[in-house]
């Protein structure tokens, strides 16, 4: 007697047909989980931030994920109550995400397989919280700050943006009439196919290279998009976290006018500086062995005869000592 096959799960027919699970770990209402289980820092860094800055319960909040690969952070923010868009480009991702959906009877969750180069607020309406992790710098550039303004219509309260950031400027080009700084990125090899490319769950779409910008280049961009504050969200700690990988929290708000200053109201806010920002406080600032020694044995007379001499030749900083804290010398 040949023994009948034995039936296979929804899981396992999800697998053959789109492959396994390749970064998100999401625990099943038996209690496996989608993949071997590990902890993901950043999905705690997310879910902390937005929960600490978006300002009335989760529940209440209406979230949109992009990119959302296996959509474990849309199902966290669904498994909070919260009503969940994700968005994502490749049908065997959209697949996963809605198995585990389905598995756990998340209703107010629902995922769209489109391109994020598509987001508008006409066609996908507003969001309280917003999500963008994984997925900036796998754009070229002008198509990200198109991304940029496609979030800030789409939001009405917070951006949350994970992504890699350039070191140093390397190549610079032109978007929304700006100069933009950072580095290309490869994604694809051009002679690839779009089946090819396809397959490749973690790089983008179509788009061969991408634009890492540097941090002020991104800083600019996100104040040009219209939001009104940004901050970098360092708690939840993430161990092993790369130097070049942030975690940004942008705010739309509106624009504060100052009222005890008008100096302060019209001011030009301008852009932040490319490069490394080397303002610091004289007394941090390294001095060699001839300066301690001419501070030491010098007399204060000719310390202070000299010191105009050396400001004026820039070999010191101005003087910004308050006068109430200047010692009389009579």
């Amino acid at each position: 007697m040949i023994d009948a096959p034995m039936a296979i799960t929804e899981f396992e027919r999800i697998v053959q047909r789109h492959g396994p699970w390749t970064a998100m770990a999401i625990k099943l209402p038996d209690g496996s989980y989608t993949r071997e289980p590990n902890p993901d820092h950043r999905l705690r860094r997310i879910l902390q931030a937005a929960s600490d800055f978006v300002g009335k319960p989760l529940s209440q909040c209406r979230v949109l994920d992009l990119a959302c690969l296996e959509g474990h952070y849309a199902i966290e923010f669904a498994l909070h109550g919260a009503e969940v868009v994700g968005i994502e480009g490749r049908e065997a991702s959209v697949a996963k995400c809605n198995f585990v959906k389905d598995a756990l009877g998340l209703d107010r969750a629902t995922f769209v397989q489109d391109d994020v180069r598509n987001l508008s607020r006409e066609k996908y309406g507003v969001f309280d919280i917003v999500i963008c992790s994984g997925l900036f710098y796998h754009l070229p550039a002008e198509d990200a700050y198109r991304l940029l303004e496609a979030m800030h219509e789409t939001c009405s309260g917070i951006l949350i943006l994970d992504t890699f950031i350039a070191l140093s400027s390397q190549r610079t080009v032109e978007v929304h009439g700006a100069t933009r700084h950072g580095h290309v990125y490869g994604e694809h090899d051009p002679t690839e196919t779009a089946e090819e490319k396809k397959k490749k769950l973690w790089a983008s779409l179509d788009n061969d290279a991408s634009f890492w910008f540097t941090e002020p280049s991104l800083i600019n961009m996100l104040n040009s998009a219209g939001f009104s504050s940004m901050t970098e969200i360092l708690l939840p700690s993430m161990p092993g976290m790369m130097a070049d990988r942030k975690t940004y929290l942008a705010m739309k708000g509106k624009r504060v006018e100052v009222l005890s200053s008008e100096p302060t109201q019209h001011a030009t806010q301008g852009e932040v500086p490319e490069g490394p920002n080397r303002n610091v406080d004289p007394s941090q600032r390294p001095t060699g062995p001839i300066f301690h020694a001419a501070k030491r044995w010098l007399p204060q007379p000719v310390k202070d005869a000299i010191k105009p001499v050396l400001r004026a030749f820039r070999l010191l900083p101005p003087d910004t000592t308050p006068q109430f804290q200047v010692k009389s010398r009579r």
